[in-house]
């Protein structure tokens, strides 16, 4: 779980205050302004919405049947959420920016997280006119998938009903932060409400899920050495909160088979990212006679994105070894996810 948080880290590595050097610092980019810092911010994290919340609303279950009473698996997944080329770059003139143009001759177009790992075009940040700062907006990835690990348990309870849970404490990552996760699902027969249902060929059941994970990590942006600061402003509360809120809803049909299960299902999805970057931020500002005075934004912005997926359809298996269990998953969807692992079962 650990190097899962270190990639969402890296991912907002635009934050940085050594991203891309010194014309590149969190400074610079805050110097855009709140309105337009918050714009790009959106832009280039536009496939983690979808791909981290659609990580997060696939893996629920194995089979369309349910456990006996106390019957109980545990389960360890990766998911892999496949980027669109559409959203593996944006472009900056279709953004409505109003203190940020592109550099002459530069290109309009610039790499999302999950784009190809080359510097984007150079901007420039105007204010009433005059330039006030120039530097290269991020690179991506290079990773054109999000991944996901995930470790949850199930507990069969009376009347064909599973009651799942994922759970992570918090945990404190040293410099990258602290991180904590939260799920529960439920999933039901509806084979046993309908009548002959021992007549049925296959296993009909309905779930509903909810995950949420919590992230923040600190930031060290400090004023610049010669330039003229206010001793009573506190520049060590910087930090960026990030938070992923996912809900599915699935209607699942399968068949158990001695050694092998094989089901498919229709869900509806939604998933949530909520960022918050909080703290005062130091903005230098030239003054007169060249001097340097250093400006601060509080709290910069906050803003939440919804994932694209929302309709999906999804099919998988689960190989049968005494206790030892194999499955595997695909997800249709406008960002279509493989989902596999292992686990052990006693139903």
């Amino acid at each position: 779980m650990a190097h899962y948080i270190t990639y969402i880290v890296f991912l907002l590595f635009l934050f940085s205050n050594s991203a891309y050097g010194q014309n590149n610092r969190l400074e610079n980019f805050i110097r855009a302004g709140a309105e337009d810092a918050e714009i790009l911010t959106k832009a280039y994290l536009e496939p983690y919405p979808s791909g981290i919340g659609g990580n997060l609303n696939t893996g629920w279950y194995t089979s369309a049947s349910t456990h006996k009473p106390l019957g109980f698996d545990i389960q360890i997944r990766g998911a892999l959420a496949f980027v669109p080329s559409s959203d593996q770059q944006y472009n900056v003139n279709d953004l409505n920016l109003s203190k940020v143009e592109l550099v002459d001759g530069e290109p309009n177009v610039s790499p999302t997280g999950a784009g190809i790992d080359t510097r984007g075009p150079e901007v420039i940040v105007r204010d009433q006119g005059e330039e006030v700062a120039r530097f290269n907006l991020p690179q991506g990835s290079g990773l054109e998938y999000v991944p996901a690990p995930m470790v949850q348990a199930t507990v069969g309870l009376i009347k064909n009903t599973d009651v799942i849970v994922r759970f992570v404490p918090p945990v404190s990552l040293g410099e990258i932060g602290t991180f904590n996760m939260q799920g529960f699902g439920l999933k039901h027969s509806i084979s046993q409400w309908i009548p002959a249902n021992k007549l049925l060929p296959v296993d009909i059941s309905v779930l509903v899920g909810y995950n949420r994970i919590n992230h923040t990590a600190r930031f060290d942006v400090d004023p610049e050495r010669d330039a003229i600061t206010d001793p009573t402003v506190n520049y060590d509360n910087q930090s960026v909160d990030i938070s992923f809120d996912t809900f599915i809803a699935s209607l699942i049909v399968g068949k158990d088979l001695p050694f092998i299960s094989f089901y498919g299902a229709l869900g509806y999805e939604t998933s949530t990212m909520r960022l918050d970057l909080l703290g005062n931020y130091p903005v230098s500002v030239q003054g007169p006679a060249g001097t340097t005075r250093t400006d601060t934004v509080t709290d910069p912005f906050s803003y939440s994105q919804n994932g694209d997926n929302s309709f999906s359809l999804r099919g998988g298996f689960n190989f049968k070894l005494s206790f030892f269990n194999l499955f595997g998953e695909y997800t249709l969807a406008k960002y279509p996810i493989a989902n596999a692992g292992i686990g052990f079962s006693f139903r």
